[in-house]
């Protein structure tokens, strides 16, 4: 220790020794053991109070601790010092307490210094929680309970699980007719199979071979399914002689297969050109009881003598049944305004692209739902249909479609 520098002071209230650098005898000293702070000649030496350092711990031993009423405690101090002042009486605080009774924090202040205020400990504002928060809590914890109760009330409740009550079926689903529904056409190709191209095709060049070569009715009836109802019409259109007898021009097969409506069977189509049909008329054949294939008499009758065109100059209100080739079509021959009303076809009775006919069904009927459930866009259909003329604003004849051969629905 440089005894220059530092000094080694007694405290005068609890008697304990530190050091200080304080020079100056005007210079305020504090005690670092119970932070008594007075100028530096308040403080003895080491060498100086050792006496007075005996007498205070004596004094302290027999002394009683002093009690809350007392205000002030006097502390006996020497007669004189050599070399220093007189010190002045000190009065210690009532609530003097011994050394190993001081709290940290009451050793860090000045003696009768007011304790400092309380500092609030305060939390950032990025951390601090909405007042709402467990309001919102709470209510959300209310409402899964309440419908977890909820729930499991009612399935207790119900009827099925009660004893004794058999619960009620599910009512059957109706099937509505706009639905869509998978179209019997294709179900019955994929049933039936495709006929035998080749086979058909020779058949049918044997048969109007055989038709127009024929010199006797019965050799024309063996070419004909079921002659014997159409006798009449078979002589008067193939059995004439001479100048009127019907030269065959042109035999070919119709690229593509039609579609029976109803049924979905593949129908081969041919086309016959005659010196009385300049637009050829349509050829199928029909398998007879016996397994033979014949000409389907109907069909090649009315195309090769434009029935349906003949019917339509007659007046209207009449209806008859007709052989028809339909292409399900846009309406756009019809006016627009009458459009959501009717599905319409493209009606074929011919080989050629002449004449042309539309025929129209009305959509909000049986028959309407039946022909739009059972045709698809796109594909041809060989029908016997029930029909009239249609006196409609149009660019084509137009026929009303009455029924159809076949169709469940009347």
């Amino acid at each position: 220790m440089n005894p220059g520098t530092t000094a080694s002071l007694i405290c005068p209230a609890c008697g304990q020794a530190f050091l200080s650098m304080q020079q100056s005898m005007g210079g305020m000293v504090q005690c670092p053991h119970c932070a008594h702070s007075a100028q530096r000649g308040y403080f003895g030496t080491h060498a100086q109070v050792v006496g007075v350092a005996q007498v205070r711990r004596r004094v302290y031993q027999v002394e009683p601790l002093p009690t809350p009423q007392q205000n002030v405690h006097a502390v006996s101090q020497p007669a004189a010092w050599p070399g220093l002042q007189q010190p002045q009486p000190v009065h210690n605080p009532a609530n003097f307490t011994a050394r190993q009774t001081l709290q940290p924090s009451q050793a860090l202040r000045p003696m009768g210094a007011p304790p400092p205020p309380s500092e609030e400990f305060t939390t950032s504002p990025h951390l601090r929680t909405s007042p709402w928060r467990g309001a919102l809590i709470l209510l959300a914890f209310t409402l899964v309970c309440g419908g977890a109760l909820w729930l499991w009330w009612d399935s207790v409740n119900a009827a099925g699980g009660k004893p004794g009550v058999v619960a009620a079926p599910p009512p059957a689903l109706e099937l509505v007719r706009n639905e869509p529904v998978v179209p019997k056409t294709q179900i019955a190709r994929a049933v039936i199979p495709a006929p035998d191209m080749e086979a058909v095709t020779a058949d049918t060049k044997a048969l109007i071979t055989e038709l127009f070569a024929a010199d006797t009715a019965e050799r024309r009836a063996a070419c004909i399914h079921e002659a014997a109802k159409y006798s009449a019409e078979i002589e008067a259109q193939f059995g004439a002689t001479g100048e009127k007898k019907t030269e065959l021009r042109l035999l070919s097969r119709i690229p593509g297969m039609p579609q029976t409506l109803p049924g979905g069977q593949l129908v081969p189509l041919f086309k016959l050109v005659t010196s009385a049909c300049a637009d050829g008329a349509l050829i199928r054949l029909e398998t007879g009881a016996d397994g033979k294939r014949r000409i389907g008499w109907p069909l090649l009758f009315e195309t090769h003598s434009a029935a349906l065109a003949g019917f339509l100059k007659q007046p209207a209100g009449d209806a008859a049944w007709f052989h028809l080739g339909l292409r399900p079509s846009h309406g756009l021959d019809i006016a627009a305004a009458l459009r959501p009303r009717y599905l319409t076809f493209d009606v074929q009775v011919s080989a050629g692209s002449t004449p042309h006919f539309v025929a129209c069904v009305e959509r909000e009927t049986p028959l309407g739902r039946f022909m739009d459930r059972e045709s698809e866009w796109g594909k041809s259909y060989l029908a016997r249909l029930l029909v009239r003329r249609l006196d409609i604003q149009s660019e084509a004849p137009c026929l009303l479609v009455i029924d159809c051969e076949g169709a469940p629905e009347r």
